[in-house]
């Protein structure tokens, strides 16, 4: 057999494409343009599932600090109510108002900067 005539039964033949094991789809190896549209989708596919990764990161970032914040203000509280000494207290009380008050600042320039 010649090469040529090799080379149109091997095109004849179908071939089963798979992704992740399942059949896709039965091809002839002369179809090209349907396998790079499914590559083509398949490549969309992931981009979107590394879109949905991403929020999904981002959200967790969000609970993971609302959590560590929820979780320093229980401390904060537990340590405040063992103290007993009321020039301790004053001390901390004065510097919780101050960066209370500072938090409250930088909000309210973020707010007119229209960064919030």
């Amino acid at each position: 057999m010649s090469d040529k005539a090799k080379t149109e039964s091997a095109t004849e033949e179908p071939v089963t494409i798979e992704v992740s094991g399942v059949p896709v789809q039965e091809l002839e190896l002369g179809s090209v343009g349907l396998a790079v549209e499914i590559i083509a989708d398949l490549k969309k596919q992931l981009e979107e599932a590394k879109g949905n990764a991403k929020v999904w990161e981002e959200n967790w970032n969000v609970c993971h600090d609302y959590n560590m914040v929820l979780s320093r203000q229980s401390d904060i509280i537990s340590y405040i109510l063992k103290l007993d000494n009321i020039r301790s207290l004053d001390m901390i009380w004065g510097c919780v108002r101050t960066f209370y008050e500072y938090q409250i600042k930088k909000e309210q320039e973020a707010e007119n900067d229209g960064e919030v």
